[in-house]
């Protein structure tokens, strides 16, 4: 089951409306004043300083590492401890960058306990029999990833119990009034994520699991808990962070290849429902939450996308290009793609025309029934 055939107009309005709902909290406002892609012209690139001087170094250096902005609390510390990540490093005031961190910390713990909280309404959740869950998998590594992890003290925290994620308004410095707005549209999110396809699967999946399934399964999260074990991941590559974590992924897929009948069916509902969460409350999420409306933007040579596979590719048009980026979701200004798009990967073509920017993007079905028409105009043409 394809991403697209569980997103739908209501879903994606409960989106727009936990975000609205983050957005307007002082801790969010200030956290997203310093990400580079809120700066005016007059502190980007070469010209930019402080906290967005480092961003905007992390982001060329570490590429797909600093998508998610919602966990940069985390993921900052990480990188700026690596030795090439710190190269040419911009100086920034050391009280002013742990302020920043503080903020990102709380920013991610709300982040973390709002997807914790979604998760906990999974049909038999804590007992959940995904493979992908055994020890050392890309979905509870300890080293660095690009998942949001599920952790044993979320599973063991008895999320499922409670009326709302817990904490958030406080962790965001919520005004008064503001609680209220943020527990319903958490509910409101997940009253929707309830109804999708890929949630009423899973949900089946269980019901469908016959003691030859569990045994299946089972047998699975051993010989991962085994294949994973720190000293089975150092005997493959003991010091490198890309060959361990393709490693990870390569053997965790290879198991669940391995399975079928009730317990394969169980197996790949469970990936859907993670996938979905993570495009849903994750990344498109994030990007409202700290951008706001997408942009409308210009774009050459759209090539549409063919049924079943949702990407569409295009060039920037103008200097468009250059204030696009990777994760960013914006509207395109074309009569044939109505949805808004997320940008999957940004590279530079060049043929006897020049020099040129060129996106895929990932449509976002239902959108465009489900979101307001943005208001908003690129920054060039608003400067």
């Amino acid at each position: 089951m394809s991403l697209e055939h569980s997103t739908s107009p209501d879903l994606w309005k409960a989106v727009w409306r936990l975000a609205d709902a983050w957005s307007e909290t002082p801790l969010v406002k200030d956290f997203a004043a310093t990400m580079p892609r809120t700066q005016g012209l007059e502190n980007r690139g070469d010209r930019a300083t402080g906290v967005p001087a480092l961003l905007q170094h992390l982001d060329l250096s570490a590429g797909m590492m600093m998508a998610k902005p919602l966990m940069f609390g985390s993921r900052v510390p990480v990188l700026l401890d690596q030795p090439l990540m710190s190269q040419g490093t911009p100086a920034v005031d050391q009280g002013e960058l742990d302020a920043w961190l503080t903020m990102a910390n709380r920013i991610e713990a709300a982040h973390r306990m709002t997807l914790a909280w979604l998760r906990s309404r999974l049909a038999g959740y804590p007992i959940l029999r995904a493979p992908q869950l055994a020890p050392g998998t890309p979905l509870t590594t300890f080293e660095m990833t690009i998942h949001h992890t599920w952790t044993k003290e979320e599973l063991a925290a008895g999320l499922n119990q409670k009326p709302a994620p817990p904490n958030v308004p406080d962790l965001l410095g919520a005004d008064a009034g503001a609680p209220l707005e943020l527990d319903e549209a958490a509910r409101d999110l997940m009253r929707t994520l309830e109804g999708s396809p890929a949630w009423i699967r899973f949900h089946d999946s269980l019901d469908g699991l016959d003691q030859v399934g569990k045994v299946a399964l089972r047998e699975a999260r051993r010989e991962l808990t085994e294949r994973l074990s720190e000293e089975a991941v150092d005997d493959h590559e003991e010091r490198l962070a890309l060959p361990r974590a393709e490693y990870r992924g390569h053997t965790t897929a290879e198991v669940i290849d391995s399975l079928t009948g009730s317990a394969r069916e169980y197996a790949d509902a469970f990936n859907d429902v993670h996938e979905l969460l993570t495009l849903v409350a994750c990344d498109i999420f994030g990007e409202l939450t700290l951008f706001g409306e997408p942009w409308p933007v210009p774009v050459l040579n759209l090539e549409t996308p063919e049924p079943g596979q949702p990407i569409v590719a295009f060039e920037g048009q103008g200097a468009a290009g250059f204030f696009l980026t990777t994760g960013q979701v914006l509207w395109l200004s074309n009569e044939s793609v109505t949805d808004a798009v997320r940008i999957e990967t940004k590279s530079m073509k060049f043929d006897v025309e020049g020099l040129r920017d060129h996106f895929e993007a990932r449509v976002l079905i239902g959108t465009g029934e489900g979101w307001p028409v943005s208001t908003v105009q690129l920054p060039d043409a608003a400067e």
